[in-house]
């Protein structure tokens, strides 16, 4: 075995370079001198705005004393950071004086035991066989090198601990001008002390907003938007900043970054966030107003990009909700979930179909549940209330599936409803509409809403309705005299339809005896004359609930209908046909006779000659009998109890007769002669078809 000597290990000294310190610590000494100057200046006379009187005399002062109090702890800061600085740099120098003492030490050690190994006696033999003297200066050196590279790493790691402290330490002086000590600390700082000085950050911040509308559009790839979106982020919430931001881009502007956002390439978060938060931020202006109040989903295109519009308008609600900026207002999400509804209402699908950025928040692929989902969080009533009081986007929620089984459209409606004024009732009696015109008595495919949709919010509907009774009480007043004006019946059709939820008629009828201001026992209603509406009304909802009931069953029953015609259709075009077909090949014959029989016999057989099973009506059952016997309770201590109790029987039943009564379709029966009376017939028929074509055959050639 070869013995030889180790190599050197190295000794590289520790980054940083003390001068280049030096010189930042000279600068920032200077910078500290000046603001102590300047700090003492404020002391002085000028603290109290010498000159100038009244409220501008005490803005200003305010003013100064702010400014005073920012240079007391930026000086105060940049001091601390002056003494990091330093000695840094003098750990530092010292580390690298280190090292060099390091280095020429294991000069003398290699030299020395080069020396001692040209001494060794036959030193081939030695080295060769592993001698005693030529191991001794091996093991020597060794240990020599393992004690330097010790002390070397022990050196590095105390300069990487002090610069990591200096680093807190610079971090911690940044704080009081808003700084993190991260890339983009420079529009933070400006943001931050825009807040505290904002007649002199004000202008700044506008300035910085417009130049960015600017620089996005200027950028050559995804990746330098993400970074100048970044930088900005700071400064996005400030109103100065986000005002000037929205006016330079425009309407134009923020729908090309939507796209952008919602097109199919990378996730864009920071643009994303930035664009949300100066959404929510920019102060009101004719331009902002502008951009905020767009269309930039388009109703009735078809093929452009408005789907990825949409997606990018929910990755920036996304980004707001998940991120703690807040995003967009209330009244602007409203308006865009008022875009994206009436879409899906004219083009009959989903919006936000299409390629999905990558990396993109899976949540935000439902952009209508998205802006839903951020109006339920506000609870802001006035923006609800502007969403659904339009007939459309009720229709359009209502057909459609959500996520999370309507929970956040029906806080939504809730909200909504808790708008004073006609705005809340708007919403109220809009939805009400909707559903009594869209569930009638006829094909499914002709309904506009979805029930499986209205039955997830029917009670958050009928809690709506309880907030603003007056338009069910308006509708019931059907009752008095039995007559239906404007689209009264479609508003009753809807509330018993809602009223199928326990909970919602529980709360629509105790809305209406709070409203009636009476409680049970009381002797304040009217006497015999004219019907009173606090005998009226309730009678007249438990006719409404009634026609609900048999209007559920009469819908079961279409469904029923509809279901029992897609399977005839599908079984006609796939086993009717060919057997069809194959009779008619050999017809006339035993063959064709049986194939004719078996065809029409198993149609019955497996359910698929368009007969159902009518549904049974499970649905509660109400009566004019009813409503007289809860009228005598109600009113059981008055002495003409029975004349209230026929006021209320005929006012459910005039609600009745002017509702009617839904009607359920009724299956034919399967007769299973029907295959044999086919098979005859049609031999007869295709017989008979026979003998006239060749007669018209006869006429033509004698024409001829």
């Amino acid at each position: 075995m070869t013995t030889a000597l180790p190599a050197r290990i190295p000794l590289d000294m520790p980054p940083g370079d003390p001068a280049a310190i030096d010189d930042v610590v000279r600068s920032v000494a200077g910078a500290a001198h000046v603001l102590a100057v300047l700090a003492g200046d404020l002391e002085g006379p000028a603290a109290t705005a010498p000159g100038w009187i009244g409220d501008d005399a005490a803005a200003a002062a305010a003013q100064i004393g702010r400014v005073r109090h920012l240079v007391r702890e930026v000086g105060g800061a940049v001091l601390v950071a002056t003494g990091h600085l330093s000695a840094h740099a003098d750990r530092l120098r010292d580390a690298r004086r280190q090292v060099r003492d390091l280095r020429a030490e294991q000069d003398d050690d290699h030299a020395v035991a080069w020396g001692r190994w040209s001494e060794l006696e036959v030193i081939r033999a030695q080295v060769q066989y592993d001698g005693a003297g030529a191991v001794a200066v091996v093991e020597d050196l060794r240990a020599s090198e393992e004690s330097r590279r010790r002390r070397h790493e022990a050196l590095l790691a105390d300069v990487e601990d002090d610069a990591s402290a200096t680093a807190r330490a610079l971090v911690d002086a940044c704080a009081v001008v808003g700084g993190t000590g991260r890339p983009g600390d420079d529009t933070r700082a400006l943001a931050h002390l825009a807040a505290l000085l904002p007649f002199w950050g004000d202008p700044q911040l506008a300035a910085s907003g417009a130049a960015l509308a600017t620089a996005l559009f200027e950028a050559t790839t995804p990746a330098g938007m993400e970074e100048a979106a970044r930088q900005a982020t700071a400064s996005a919430g400030a109103p100065p900043f986000a005002t000037a931001f929205l006016e330079a881009l425009g309407a134009e502007g923020v729908r090309a970054l939507l796209s952008r956002l919602g097109s199919g390439g990378e996730w864009l978060p920071f643009l994303a966030t930035m664009l949300g938060t100066a959404l929510g931020a920019a102060a009101g202006s004719g331009e902002v107003d502008d951009v905020l109040g767009a269309v930039y989903v388009h109703t009735d295109e078809r093929y452009g990009d408005s789907d990825a519009v949409a997606v990018g308008m929910a990755a920036v609600v996304v980004a707001g909700r998940t991120g703690g900026s807040g995003g967009p207002r209330p009244a602007t999400v409203a308006g865009w979930a008022r875009q994206m509804l009436s879409r899906e209402h004219v083009q009959g699908t989903d919006v936000g179909l299409g390629d999905l950025p990558k990396g993109f928040p899976p949540e935000a692929s439902d952009p209508v549940g998205q802006m839903v989902g951020l109006l339920a969080d506000r609870h802001d009533s006035a923006a609800s209330a502007a969403l659904l009081g339009d007939g459309a986007v009720w229709e359009a929620a209502l057909a459609r599936g959500w996520n999370d089984g309507g929970a956040a459209l029906g806080q939504v409606i809730v909200s909504a409803a808790l708008q004073a004024g006609e705005a809340g009732a708007d919403a109220v009696r809009s939805g009400l509409d909707v559903i009594g015109s869209s569930l009638f008595e006829g094909s499914p495919r002709d309904w506009d809403v979805s029930r499986r949709t209205v039955a997830q919010v029917a009670a958050d509907i009928g809690r709506a309705v309880a907030s603003q009774v007056h338009v069910a009480a308006g509708a019931l007043s059907v009752g008095v005299d039995g007559r239906l004006v404007d689209r009264q019946e479609e508003v009753l059709r809807g509330i018993g339809y809602v009223s199928l939820d326990a909970s919602a008629a529980a709360a629509i009828g105790a809305a209406l005896q709070r409203s009636l201001g009476v409680v049970p026992g009381s002797s304040t209603v009217a006497g015999d004359g004219a019907p009173h509406p606090v005998v009226v009304l309730p009678a007249a909802f438990l006719a409404v609930r009634e026609y609900g009931h048999r209007l559920n069953h009469a819908l079961d029953g279409f469904e029923a209908k509809q279901r029992a015609e897609n399977v005839e259709l599908l079984w006609n075009w796939t086993v009717g046909l060919p057997t069809t077909v194959g009779g008619e090949l050999v017809r006339r014959s035993p063959v064709g006779a049986a194939l004719s029989f078996a065809e029409g016999s198993a149609a019955i057989l497996f359910g698929a000659d368009g007969t159902w099973d009518e549904p049974v009506d499970r649905g509660l059952r109400f009566s004019s009998a009813d409503a007289a016997e809860e009228a005598r309770v109600r009113w059981e201590l008055r002495r003409d109890v029975e004349s209230v109790a026929r006021q209320a029987e005929e006012a459910f039943e005039r609600t009745g007769a002017a509702l009617g009564i839904p009607a359920a379709p009724v299956s034919p029966k399967a007769n299973w002669l029907d295959p044999v009376v086919d098979t005859v017939t049609g031999e007869v028929v295709s017989g008979g078809l026979r003998t006239a074509g060749r007669g018209v055959n006869d006429v033509v050639q004698l024409l001829r």
